[in-house]
Order: structure tokens, then C-alpha cells, then sequence
């Protein structure tokens, strides 16, 4: 049984548009309108562990964990939460039972 209570935080999955401004530099945005809006349980890596380890705070990850969806999930898709916008790196089905679904992102916007 999974506690719905742990699913705190509204999450939009998208499509990743890579664009070029009036520079020539390749920008990174999501595309509108969400593939997926769904609740996720959210956990960064905390600051203390990074020094502790002696990494650099660059490769620093936000876990964000969700009830498993129907809808196919890639590493080239986008997740914005609270304002700025991350890429998957890393997707893990837990315990490969098909309930929950862990994506390690990094942040691309700051």
C-alpha cells in the first residue's frame, strides 16, 4: 500500500524544445502543453553531504519519486517544479514492481 500522503508536490512533465535565440545560442525549454501533471514526493541532496564527500555542487541531484505512470516517461523529457526546470538523468523503476517511478534530474534553469 502506498501512502498518497508522501505525493506533496505538483509536478509537470514536458517534451524538451531545444530552440536558438537572436545570438545563436541553443536555448533548452519545455514544451506547453504538459505531457503529464502529476504529485511527486521531492528530496534534494543536501549541501552537508556534497562537502562531506568533496563533490562538486554542480552534480548536485533532485530526486523526484512518483506513483508509476501510464504514460511513457524518457530522459529527454523536462520536469518544472516551483518555477525552474530540470532534466532527467537517471530513471528507476522501483523495485521494478511498476508503482513507482524515481527520476534523478539535474537542475537546468536557476
Amino acid at each position: 500500500m502506498i501512502d498518497a500522503g508522501k505525493y506533496n508536490h505538483r509536478i509537470s512533465i514536458h517534451e524538451r524544445v531545444i530552440t536558438k535565440d537572436k545570438h545563436g545560442f541553443q536555448t533548452i525549454s519545455a514544451n506547453e502543453p504538459p505531457l503529464l501533471v502529476c504529485h511527486a514526493n521531492v528530496k534534494t541532496t543536501r549541501g552537508m553531504t556534497l562537502i562531506v564527500n568533496d563533490t562538486d555542487f554542480e552534480k548536485a541531484y533532485t530526486n523526484f519519486t512518483i506513483r508509476f505512470p501510464v504514460t511513457r516517461i524518457t530522459r529527454d523529457m523536462l520536469i518544472k517544479f516551483r518555477g525552474k526546470i530540470y532534466s532527467i538523468e537517471y530513471l528507476n523503476n522501483v523495485d521494478e514492481a511498476n508503482v513507482e517511478l524515481e527520476m534523478q534530474c539535474k537542475e537546468v534553469t536557476h
